[in-house]
C-alpha cells in the first residue's frame, strides 16, 4: 500500500520542478471529535475544471461486485469468520462437558468427592468460553472496519496521485510544444533537461500511483479474509471517500467502559476463580497421591500471548496462566501447591488489569492527538487555498508564474496531509471501539 510519506514525496517533486498542482477546495465542513451516535459526511475528492473534457489516459482498477455497506460486511463476517465459528464450537464443547458432569450419578460422588467442585469449575469455564466468543466477534468488527476504510483511503490516495500525473503530463506536453516551436522568451526557462527531469518525475509518481492501486487490492483481499469469504467473493465498499465524524467522549468514560467490557478481564477472573476452586477440590481427596487438576481437561495456553518489546518501543505483555495437569503428594502438599498457584493467578489478573488500563489510556490519547491533527490539517489546507487564490491573482497581474506554481504545490501537499489526518483519526476511533469492548460505538456510514 502507498504510504502517506510517499504521497508527500510526490508533492515535493512537483514543487521542485515547478509543476502545476492546483487543488480545488474540499467540502468545508469542519471535522470534529468522532464518537458514538455521530453523523458522518464525506471528505470529497476535489474536482478540477476541465476534467470532463480530458481524454482517459489511465483506467482505475475496479473490482467486480455490487457495492456493499460496512454493515453488510460486518454481518457477513460475524456469520462466516472461522475464528468466531471456532470460539462458538469451543463454547458448545464446554457446555456438553458441563452437562456430562451434571449427569453423573450420586453414587459416583462417593467415589469422587471432588465432583461438585468440578461442576463449579466447568460452569465457570462456560463463562470464559462465552467471553472468548464475544472477544472473537469484537475482533472481527475491528478487522473488517479497519480494512474497509483502509481500502477507501487507498482509493483516495490513488486518485490524488493520478491527478498529479495528469497535470504533470499536461505540463510536459506544453513544455515539449514550446521547445519544438523555438519560442524565445527570457521568462520561459525550458530546455531538454527540463523535459528529462519532468519525464523522470512522472515515472516516479506513476509508481506511487501503482503502489496505491496495489494497496487497494491488498486491503480488499484483507477485508475478504476478515469477512471469512473467498477471495473471489464480489464485495466492493460502497463509499469512495473517508467520513468525518462528530461526537465526544472523556477519558473517564473510556477507562470505565474498558474495565467493565473487556473480555480479557472476564477470562482472567474466571481462571482465578477456577484456581481457587482447585485448592478446594484437592482438599476433598485425602488418600490419593496424584490428582488431576482442571488443566487436564482444558488448554490454558491455547491463545498465544503478545511478545514484550523493550528495544526502543515499549510494549509490555501479560503473564501466562499456570496449572499442571496433575498435582502429586499428600493432601496438604497438593493443597499448598494449589494455593501458591492461586497467588500467582492473582498476580496474573493484576497484570491484565494494568495492561487494559494502559491500552485504554493510549487509545484515548491517540484519538485526542489525531483529532487535533485533523483540525490543524484542515486549517492549513484552507489557508493554502486562500494563499493559492491570492497568488493566482498576483500571477495574472504581475506575470509571476513561479509564485503560482509554488503555492499550488503547497496546496496539493496540504490536501494530502489532510486526507492522511482523517484516515489516522478514523484508525484511532476504530481502535477506541476495540479497547472499550464496543462501549464506544461510532455510527459509521452504512453501519
Amino acid at each position: 500500500m502507498m504510504s502517506p510519506s510517499l504521497l508527500r514525496r510526490s508533492f515535493a517533486v512537483v514543487a521542485a520542478l515547478g509543476l502545476n498542482t492546483a487543488v480545488q477546495s474540499a467540502d468545508p465542513l469542519t471535522p470534529v471529535i468522532p464518537i458514538p451516535d455521530s453523523k458522518a459526511v464525506a471528505v470529497k475528492q476535489p474536482a478540477k475544471p476541465g476534467d470532463a473534457d480530458k481524454p482517459v489516459i489511465w483506467k482505475r482498477w475496479i473490482p467486480a461486485g455490487q457495492p456493499m455497506t460496512l454493515g453488510a460486511c460486518l454481518e457477513i463476517g460475524q456469520a462466516n469468520q472461522p475464528t468466531v465459528k471456532a470460539a462458538k464450537a469451543s463454547l458448545a464443547s464446554g457446555e456438553r462437558g458441563y452437562l456430562a458432569l451434571q449427569n453423573f450419578s450420586r453414587t459416583l460422588e462417593l467415589l469422587s468427592p471432588d465432583l461438585p467442585v468440578r461442576r463449579l469449575q466447568a460452569q465457570k469455564g462456560i463463562v470464559a468460553a462465552t467471553a472468548e466468543v464475544v472477544r472473537a466477534q469484537q475482533e472481527v468488527i475491528y478487522d473488517i472496519t479497519r480494512m474497509y476504510f483502509t481500502h477507501v483511503y487507498a482509493t483516495q490516495q490513488e486518485q490524488t496521485a493520478n491527478d498529479i500525473v495528469e497535470q504533470m503530463e499536461t505540463f510536459y506536453r506544453v513544455a515539449e510544444e514550446i521547445l519544438k516551436a523555438g519560442v524565445v522568451d527570457p521568462k520561459i526557462k525550458i530546455n531538454n533537461f527540463t523535459l528529462y527531469a519532468l519525464d523522470d518525475a512522472i515515472g516516479e509518481i506513476r509508481r506511487l500511483r501503482d503502489k496505491a492501486t496495489l494497496g487497494r487490492k491488498q486491503s480488499l483481499a484483507a477485508l475478504k479474509e476478515a469477512m471469512g469469504v473467498d477471495q473471489l467473493f464480489p464485495v466492493v465498499p460502497s463509499i469512495q471517500e473517508l467520513p468525518l465524524m462528530a461526537g465526544s467522549v472523556t477519558l473517564e468514560e473510556v477507562m470505565d467502559k474498558a474495565m467493565t467490557r473487556r473480555t480479557e478481564l472476564v477470562q482472567a477472573a474466571v481462571v482465578l476463580d477456577v484456581t481457587r476452586l482447585e485448592a478446594c477440590a484437592q482438599s476433598k481427596l485425602g488418600h490419593r497421591k496424584t490428582v488431576q487438576t482442571f488443566a487436564a481437561g482444558s488448554d490454558l495456553h491455547s491463545r498465544s500471548l503478545p511478545t514484550p518489546l523493550r528495544n526502543g518501543e515499549y510494549r509490555p505483555a501479560p503473564v501466562p496462566p499456570e496449572m499442571p495437569n496433575i498435582l502429586a503428594g499428600s493432601r496438604e502438599d497438593r493443597v499448598g501447591r494449589a494455593l501458591a498457584l492461586c497467588d500467582r493467578q492473582e498476580a496474573v489478573y493484576e497484570k491484565v488489569v494494568g495492561l487494559v488500563k494502559l491500552e485504554a489510556m493510549n487509545a484515548f490519547l491517540m484519538w485526542q492527538s489525531t483529532t487535533e491533527r485533523v483540525k490543524d490539517a484542515k486549517i492549513r489546507y484552507e489557508r493554502g487555498l486562500k494563499i493559492l487564490e491570492e497568488s493566482r491573482a498576483a500571477a495574472a497581474a504581475r506575470l509571476e508564474p513561479d509564485l503560482l506554481v509554488k503555492n499550488e504545490a503547497l496546496a496539493g501537499k496540504a490536501q494530502a496531509e489532510y486526507l492522511e489526518a482523517v484516515e489516522k483519526q478514523l484508525e484511532s476511533l476504530i481502535n477506541l471501539e476495540r479497547v472499550t469492548g464496543g462501549g464506544v460505538r461510532p455510527d459509521f456510514p452504512g453501519r
